[in-house]
């Protein structure tokens, strides 16, 4: 445990507001797998939705942007770079006379407030039209990023774009002569005791900054602690108390929400998002750090959910006016039986198992399949459940599928490894059903198979960021 324990009661929070929170989630169909809340630096709530479990590291998708934004903050106060300094200043082994003009003038700060000066993202039109071999290791992303010029002054205009972080981790490695991890790792993982950050990357090795970064949900936690606490750390101050001044006052966007009640119209600092109440880490599908100062707590979320500011409506309805209030220990026992009895149902089968059983592709939604190199399905009984086979090109990938419980496997494709959970069976003579959860990510896909047409679909409940053939979410090697 990376953080001490203690219960609601004894650090002025109301049990109660907890368990609506889960509520309000659970009537709203919102998706959560892990859920911590600490005040006064003790963590009051804890708990995970099964198969998720608190010692497995989950992609936090844009949370990575304020890491980061965390590892220019040591370099700023080691005073290795400036906010100032122009990002080709770190880029030495480029042409600069080559580039627009614009990005001459593109200054560390402006990529960590989003005002390169881009209309939109820049990241996915930049690699419009490439192929294949945009991939292959030792591909050099940089020149096809900077080729897509800011369309305004440096500081004039604010657009959420991926570019302006990737700019910022290769500053990073071009001011220092390592990458994010690297320098993370004696400045920020090893005081706080986190075991291990990985981070996707790209063909040249270098962290994407943006998105990519895997953390637990307890290593979330204790990275907003930090954040709240203005760098100290048990009593150690590992990064100056100003920068944390500056990276949570908002830049932009304007407000634009008359109410005022849409977090992500409140103004966004150095890779933070202002909140309604403190200010945040965000990522997509509902991967959350919050910090907020005035109540000193701090909050870890991740989750695979729709509109994220459903997420956070929930929680500033129910949790937080309980942050601060009196409690008792009746309550703390009452949300210490919910939290302990979390999860996600496992599927089950119910209809007598067929031997073995084989299926063509059919077809299924084009904005949630798998991606096409996915042919065929095969199912077997293998135990007490089942031995899924996906035909993926030439190969086959073989994962266990637990009848009414979860059961681990590890599927591996080229150099990649990339653990899954499934559960699934037989639902009647005709159709075997089985959901599988990329278990290190927010998401999920459903294998659905119908015996008498010979065919199967393979959807995604939400369809990743990154691409819709699950390698494309893989961050270890074989």
């Amino acid at each position: 445990m990376i953080l001490p324990r203690s219960t609601p009661r004894d650090q002025d929070v109301d049990a109660e507001g907890i368990v609506a929170f889960l509520d309000a989630v659970q009537e709203r169909g919102i998706e959560l797998h892990s859920f911590m809340l600490a005040r006064h630096g003790h963590v009051v709530a804890e708990g995970w939705w099964r198969p998720y479990a608190a010692e497995r590291a989950q992609l936090v998708y844009s949370v990575s942007k304020s890491l980061t934004s965390t590892a220019v903050g040591f370099l700023v106060h080691e005073g290795v770079i400036s906010l100032d300094d122009p990002v080709l200043d770190h880029l030495p082994h480029l042409a600069p006379q080559r580039l627009h003009p614009n990005w001459s003038r593109v200054t560390v700060r402006h990529c960590l407030t989003m005002t390169v000066g881009h209309d939109a993202d820049a990241w996915d039109p930049a690699f419009v039209g490439t192929d294949a071999d945009v991939r292959r290791p030792g591909t050099d992303w940089l020149p096809i990023v900077l080729a897509m010029t800011p369309e305004h002054d440096p500081g004039t205009t604010f657009a959420y774009n991926q570019v302006a972080t990737y700019l910022l981790s290769r500053v990073v490695h071009g001011a220092t002569g390592c990458g994010l991890v690297d320098l993370l790792r004696p400045r920020l993982l090893e005081p706080l005791g986190i075991a291990e950050l990985p981070w996707q990357r790209d063909p040249m090795g270098h962290e994407l900054g943006f998105t990519g970064a895997h953390l637990t949900a307890e290593a979330l936690l204790a990275v907003t602690q930090l954040w709240l606490d203005r760098g100290s750390w048990q009593g150690r101050q590992l990064l100056a108390p100003e920068w944390f001044d500056e990276a949570s006052r908002p830049f932009g966007p304007p407000n634009r929400d008359p109410a005022g009640n849409a977090d992500s119209v409140l103004g966004y600092g150095y890779s933070f998002w202002t909140s309604r109440h403190g200010y945040r880490a965000d990522g997509a599908f509902g991967q959350f750090g919050l910090v907020l100062p005035e109540q000193d707590a701090a909050v870890a979320m991740t989750a695979e959910s729709g509109p994220t500011q459903e997420v956070l409506d929930a929680f500033w309805e129910t949790a937080f006016p309980a942050i601060g209030a009196t409690g008792s220990r009746q309550a703390d026992g009452a949300l210490g039986e919910r939290l302990d009895g979390l999860g996600l149902p496992a599927r089950s089968g119910g209809a007598p198992r067929i031997a073995v059983a084989e299926f063509q592709r059919g077809d299924d939604p084009a904005e949630l399949g798998l991606a096409p190199t996915y042919t065929g399905v095969s199912v077997r009984p293998d135990g007490s459940g089942h031995l899924l086979r996906l035909r993926r090109g030439d190969d086959w990938l073989g994962l266990r599928v637990g009848d009414g419980e979860w059961l681990e496997s590890v599927i591996e494709a080229a150099d990649l490894r990339l653990p899954v959970r499934s559960s699934g069976g037989w639902v009647t003579g005709d159709e075997f059903v089985a959901e599988v959860f990329v278990i290190e990510t927010p998401h999920r896909f459903r294998v659905e198979a119908q015996l008498g047409a010979g065919e199967a679909t393979l959807t995604w409940r939400k369809r990743p960021l990154s691409g819709s053939d699950p390698f494309s979410l893989a961050v270890r090697s074989t």
